[in-house]
């Protein structure tokens, strides 16, 4: 438990003035504009270890020296104060700390400081009850990991007045930087989802993660001095599939020494498994020597039809001459009926000189040119069967040189691939024996034996640590939270008459809003109408997670500071007389009945306008700041020149 019993401020002026609060109860302080409302939220958030000071500008900051806290636990008090800034400065490391059972707050603010704000912030983190925790982001994400402390917490504790009625943001400073990932890395632990000792579990896997890596280190070098280690296995894998001893598209996993090993221990059973090795250099000569006697006699056969192809050329020109005397001189039949004197011309009857040849002797050249062509037409056939013959021994002849051409063109391309063959069989050979010495050093291994069952104990009891941590359960335990504060902002969505308050209202911690189911399609904050709406979707979610928070018993300050709730209901800041009383009414009763239904379990501060008509919500008003000399810095610590600064 931790709620206020007082907030105080040391004035410049040496005086101090004193805020009680009631603790489990309501407490409203109503107030006109500018009477320094909205500074009583922002004084609280500094003291509880604000890095920045973010108290308006004006009167406060103009007279207060120091501001202080009062807080009550359960058994004991913490007195904290901060010094207010410099002018031109947002915050400052002088603050101040007190613990005890029944302390008060000190009368005057001559504080020595004895602590900073980081030493305020472990305090109140500690008392409040925040164990030690760990948000660790999963894999892949860059952000760093973080521990929940009380200024998360207060996220739960907080509705300014710029937030309390916002449509587009839910919690406590949602709209700053980084603000809505810390919410959801912190609301885990603050929902109960992560186990109290997840910090220890989550200190072991860190040291179980170095030490794991430190003994495969220790083994990865042994591993090297007895056989290169996994680098050299992964070295030889990879020449393996470079020679074809192995797929390379058969998944390895070069993370697992053993599966490395046995990779290669099937690879070093290889054999060569080739047809014919014997050397074809004799049957390479033969079909040379082969093909050199067949060109030689194709060259013979050539010659000798070229020889028959002219002689037959000869005599059928022979023929053919013989044949033309022999038509010349039978020219139907002349000289065989013819009978004249070889002394004279047979025209002219004259005598000649020479003798012409007498028809005995014609008919003799007539029979002799028969029996010349008789003899060479009788050879001509003959001559023609040698030239066919001769042309079919060639045609023959250069089919054999041609198919010994194939045979020897084929015997070298054989030649060739049995070369290749060799030269990867000898590289295979080569990759086998470094696998073979690589195993042999590595088998029989004692120590990298022992390493390797260390390691596996520290793997299974990460696995037991990861089980212990898992984030699927994380999750489930949050959902369940959220479907129980679910009941709440439904039930109380219904008292309040908030749109659409026949369907149930839920937190969506993904998308940090409140969203409505309704049967057709989901409603988010931002598209719920009215003022009035916003401020009781604000309302329904503070008070559901604080109703959380108190049943289970979980770390987190058991107070809400909301600032001015009936802010919707005016219908003009310059008109405050103006105002929707039955919805303020009905506001006022409906924060009223939570917090008493809690039995002093929780305390809630109001700063508003007005507390409503009606004497229930009266009682609870602590301070009222209507008049001119009631607020938040009494006027004597200011000069009257000095009265119109705004305080806020």
């Amino acid at each position: 438990m931790m709620q206020i019993r007082e907030l105080v401020l040391y004035g410049r002026n040496g005086k101090v003035r004193h805020l009680p609060f009631s603790l489990g109860t309501v407490n409203i302080i109503t107030g006109k504009s500018k009477s320094g409302k909205s500074a009583v939220g922002d004084i609280i958030d500094y003291c509880m270890g604000g890095l920045s000071c973010n108290i308006a500008d004006g009167v406060v900051r103009d007279t207060v020296d120091w501001y202080g806290l009062l807080l009550q636990f359960e058994d004991e008090r913490v007195f904290v104060a901060r010094k207010n800034p410099e002018k031109g400065q947002q915050t400052t490391s002088d603050c101040y700390i007190e613990v005890g059972k029944e302390i008060e707050s000190p009368q005057t603010g001559e504080f020595s400081s004895n602590t900073n704000v980081d030493g305020i912030e472990e305090t109140l983190t500690r008392r409040v009850g925040i164990s030690e925790n760990l948000n660790i982001p999963p894999e892949g994400q860059s952000r760093k990991s973080l521990a929940a402390n009380i200024r998360h917490a207060l996220y739960y504790c907080f509705q300014g007045q710029d937030e309390i009625a916002a449509k587009n943001f839910l919690f406590h400073r949602q709209s700053e930087n980084f603000i809505t990932q810390a919410i959801k890395d912190t609301i885990p632990y603050f929902l109960g989802a992560v186990s109290e000792g997840a910090l220890a579990l989550e200190n072991e896997r860190s040291i179980l993660k170095r030490k794991l890596v430190i003994e495969k280190r220790k083994l990865e070098e042994n591993r090297y001095l007895m056989g290169g280690g996994s680098t050299r296995a992964a070295v030889l894998i990879t020449e393996a599939q470079q020679v074809g001893l192995l797929d390379e598209n058969i998944p390895i996993d070069y993370q697992n020494y053993g599966k490395l090993q046995s990779v290669l221990e099937s690879v070093e059973k290889w054999n060569p498994s080739m047809e014919d090795f014997d050397d074809g250099m004799d049957e390479l000569t033969s079909l040379q020597s082969k093909l050199h006697e067949a060109q030689n006699d194709l060259n013979e056969i050539k010659e000798n039809l070229n020889s028959a192809k002219r002689y037959w050329g000869e005599t059928t020109g022979y023929t053919s001459e013989v044949e033309h005397q022999k038509l010349r001189l039978e020219s139907i039949g002349l000289f065989e009926k013819l009978d004249f004197n070889p002394g004279e011309c047979p025209l002219c009857s004259g005598k000649l000189t020479q003798p012409l040849p007498s028809v005995e002797m014609i008919k003799k050249s007539i029979t002799a040119l028969d029996k010349s062509i008789e003899s060479v037409t009788r050879e001509q056939p003959k001559l023609r069967t040698f030239i066919s013959k001769l042309e079919n021994d060639e045609q023959q002849k250069q089919e054999e040189i041609k198919r010994l051409k194939t045979e020897i063109d084929s015997l070298y391309q054989q030649e060739d691939e049995k070369e290749k063959l060799r030269d990867l069989n000898v590289r295979r050979g080569k990759v086998i024996g470094r696998i073979s010495l690589w195993l042999e050093s590595v088998q029989n291994d004692a120590t990298s034996e022992a390493q390797e069952q260390h390691i596996k104990k520290i793997e299974e009891r990460l696995n037991e640590i990861d089980g212990a941590l898992n984030r699927d359960s994380v999750e489930e335990r949050k959902q369940s939270a959220l479907s129980r504060i679910q009941q709440y902002m439904t039930k109380w969505a219904e008292e309040l008459q908030l749109e659409h308050s026949d369907s149930p209202y839920r937190l969506d911690l993904n998308k940090m809003t409140v969203v409505v189911d309704k049967s057709d399609r989901p409603v988010p904050l931002k598209q719920l109408g009215s003022g009035s709406n916003w401020v009781g979707v604000h309302l329904i979610t503070y008070f559901a997670l604080q109703y959380y928070f108190i049943e289970s018993n979980r770390p987190v300050p058991r107070f809400l500071f909301l600032d001015q709730p009936s802010q919707v209901y005016f219908p003009s800041e310059l008109d405050e007389q103006k105002i929707d009383e039955d919805e303020v009414n009905k506001m006022y009763k409906f924060i009223i009945d939570r917090t008493e239904e809690l039995h002093g379990q929780l305390q809630v501060i109001v700063v508003d306008h007005t507390a409503g008509e009606e004497d229930q919500s009266h009682q609870f008003v602590t301070e009222s700041w209507w008049k001119d000399d009631k607020k938040l810095i009494p006027d004597d610590w200011y000069e009257p020149n000095e009265a119109l600064i705004p305080v806020s």
